[in-house]
């Protein structure tokens, strides 16, 4: 099976403008996991800054092990290696880094303005239509490397999504209209996400923070927290310095979310 012209590794290396991101870049038609790519090469030595991209993946997976729909010819499936040497409590704040790379990839190739649901997915009009895994190996105190996957529903028509998440899930074509060039996406996004990273590394946590504040499509509402085993309910108050969701309870006191899984209890709207 060859790689489809839209996912042309010429022509988007061509176009690359980053320093790190995407240097060096593998593209494959089928995969099981860009993830699994991704952490394999950051076991035998690969630069930070691999870039894996799949025409389809046969195993893609979300958080909690959730099964990612990855049909051909029409997403956008991409895993890139980081060795970003922070202790693993820094994870939130480099899937939001990642989050602000996809969101701002499609607002420049798509023209629509998504907003970010904490911890992982990307919204427009309300519904998901990217999401973004973080898995890493640990080295002591320090993450060694770790992957970030990043899937795109890019081109999906109606018949593309799984029938179940048809509620709640949309494409880049069936929120603008229009289809979308998956390499012209492919490019702004690691370009985006090569500046972001570097603003991470920098140590401007605040400029993140700020942007992901604004981006936020869980502040300010009232949500439902899975934490574990525990479940409880409280409001979306703020971003903590490394990510963290900061939820005030219905008594009063605020939490720190570092991982779980956040729904929220009243309609997306903005």
């Amino acid at each position: 099976m060859s790689i489809p012209p839209d996912l042309d590794p010429a022509k988007i290396q061509a176009a690359l403008r980053s320093r790190l991101i995407g240097r060096p870049l593998e593209v494959v038609e089928e995969i099981g996991s860009t993830n699994d790519v991704a952490l394999a090469a950051g076991r035998s030595g690969a630069p930070e800054g691999f870039a894996v991209l799949a025409n389809r993946q046969t195993a893609g997976r979300g958080r909690r092990g959730r099964a990612w729909a990855s049909p051909p010819g029409v997403g956008l499936y991409t895993s890139v290696l980081l060795r970003p040497l922070q202790p693993p409590g820094w994870i939130p704040l480099l899937t939001l880094v990642a989050g602000l790379a996809v969101s701002e990839a499609i607002r420049e190739v798509a023209g629509l303005e998504p907003l970010l649901k904490w911890p992982n997915d990307v919204l427009v009009h309300g519904r998901k239509v990217a999401g973004i895994l973080t898995e890493m190996a640990s080295l002591d105190a320090r993450v060694s490397y770790l992957a970030v996957g990043m899937g795109v529903n890019v081109n999906h028509g109606a018949p593309d999504l799984p029938e179940d998440l048809l509620p709640v899930a949309t494409s880049l074509r069936l929120a603008s209209g229009r289809t979308i060039p998956r390499c012209d996406l492919a490019v702004a996004l690691y370009n985006s996400m090569d500046r972001w990273y570097q603003v991470f590394r920098q140590g401007q946590t605040g400029t993140i923070l700020a942007h992901g504040r604004q981006r936020s499509a869980t502040l300010g509402k009232s949500v439902d927290v899975l934490a574990g085993e525990e479940r409880w309910r409280g409001r979306a108050v703020d971003l903590d310095a490394d990510g963290a969701l900061l939820v005030q309870e219905e008594g009063g006191a605020v939490r720190r979310v570092q991982a779980g899984d956040v729904s929220i209890r009243q309609p997306l709207t903005r």
